[in-house]
């Protein structure tokens, strides 16, 4: 059993039983989980692997997310031919070089779900240069959950992720966890037997949809509705590229004009070889057609700007609608790009009570984030999230209806820049 099934006409056609495997490799690594991660998750489903066995590996996630042709691509330049001779067959590791061809047969993914993949498979790696000059690719650890990097406790310590529960579906619930109070007593554990040298932290656990539910309502009362700047943006994109575009056309009379003085200096040469024309005035000809063309290749020069190093996509209804996604804080829940982009850091000073850090954009290491437990300003924003407004953001994300008020406490958020 393979993912695909080879036509005679030699079109890809969908195999669906295997498709949602290979959708849900996309969707996993989308979402934070790394290739042994997703590995135990299909073994543990029991999901076939394209021979027809349970039999999963980092090895065969990897080539999966590598491959274009779940986006409807075909992929070349992947491996090169060592000389005439030999003919020996050799990967072609620098993935720049690689060629990219829309296919004529339907994807598997989409096109964002799978770069977003290669965005976040390439970021995992870095190139080191050996002292021989050869670059080797190397793995490198991060974060995998959104929150772990931008939580800190009250008592200066990290968090870490925990199952909560699974819903009946199987899908997993996390928490947050202080990793002081995880390998240590308690705080009134230790008050109560005298342990003066002991640490200890009481700070409770913060389940994820709250913290999701908290960044929406902070990103709708600072963001706003963008959609006016979104279209600002895109207007002046456009604009761009029509003033190139009439760069170019106005470019076209004087290239003609160049081409007819390099004839007629063609046609001089020749009556110069006839007699007709004295050395004297050929040269003088000659001289006034050159500086006519040095003339006209300057303004030629002046019209045509320096081609840039990006080129930004013609369509600009696909840039709207992707942008729009991006920075939209009215749906029904937040894109993980706008908090990983511009929160800092999220302390829980109390039970219920959080410091939220935003940024004007630029990340902060662990090392350089602000200490919420000592801040000397005054919060931009303070607000309180009550059970109706939690009730409708989990009706509104399909979460599960057992959500009690009585086992509800509202929640009071201070925002700081």
């Amino acid at each position: 059993m393979t993912w695909w099934v080879i036509k005679v006409n030699r079109t890809y056609v969908i195999n669906e039983e295997q498709a949602a495997t290979i959708r849900m490799v996309f969707t996993l690594y989308s979402q934070g989980y790394g290739e042994k991660a997703i590995v135990n998750e299909l073994s543990r489903l029991g999901r076939k692997d394209g021979h027809g066995n349970v039999s999963w590996s980092c090895t065969k996630i990897s080539r999966i997310l590598r491959n274009a042709t779940y986006m409807g691509y075909v992929c070349y330049n992947k491996s090169k031919v060592n000389n005439y001779l030999e003919k020996k067959r050799i990967n072609n590791l620098d993935e720049t070089s690689f060629v990219y061809v829309k296919g004529n047969f339907e994807p598997i993914v989409s096109e964002a779900l799978w770069h977003e993949c290669e965005r976040i498979r390439k970021s995992r790696i870095v190139n080191l240069r050996l002292p021989d000059g050869e670059t080797r690719r190397k793995g490198i650890d991060s974060t995998k959950y959104l929150w772990v990097a931008k939580l800190r406790c009250c008592c200066g310590s990290s968090y870490r992720i925990f199952n909560w529960r699974k819903l009946k579906d199987g899908t997993p619930v996390f928490g947050y966890q202080c990793n002081m109070r995880t390998v240590n007593p308690t705080r009134s554990f230790v008050l109560e037997h005298n342990m003066t040298q002991q640490l200890s932290c009481d700070a409770i656990s913060i389940p994820e949809w709250k913290l999701e539910l908290m960044a929406k309502k902070i990103f709708e009362k600072v963001w706003g509705n963008q959609n006016k700047a979104i279209l600002r943006a895109c207007k002046m994109i456009e604009s761009c590229q029509n003033g190139k575009a009439t760069a170019r056309m106005s470019a076209a009379p004087i290239q003609s004009k160049i081409e007819k003085i390099k004839k007629r200096k063609l046609n001089y040469a020749a009556m110069r070889a006839d007699g007709e024309l004295p050395r004297e005035e050929y040269q003088a000809l000659c001289k006034q057609a050159d500086n006519e063309v040095a003339r006209l290749e300057q303004e030629l020069k002046a019209l045509s700007p320096a081609p840039e190093p990006q080129t930004v996509s013609s369509d600009m209804k696909a840039i709207y609608d992707f942008l729009s996604q991006k920075v939209d804080v009215h749906g029904a829940c937040l894109a993980p790009e706008l908090i990983e982009q511009f929160v800092e850091v999220v302390t829980p000073i109390a039970d219920y009570s959080y410091r939220w850090k935003l940024n004007t954009g630029c990340k902060k290491s662990k090392e350089e984030r602000t200490d919420l437990m000592a801040v000397s300003e005054k919060p931009i924003l303070t607000f309180t999230i009550n059970f109706e407004t939690a009730k409708r953001y989990r009706e509104s994300n399909k979460m599960p209806h057992q959500f009690r008020r009585a086992a509800w406490t509202d929640l009071t958020v201070e925002v700081y820049l």
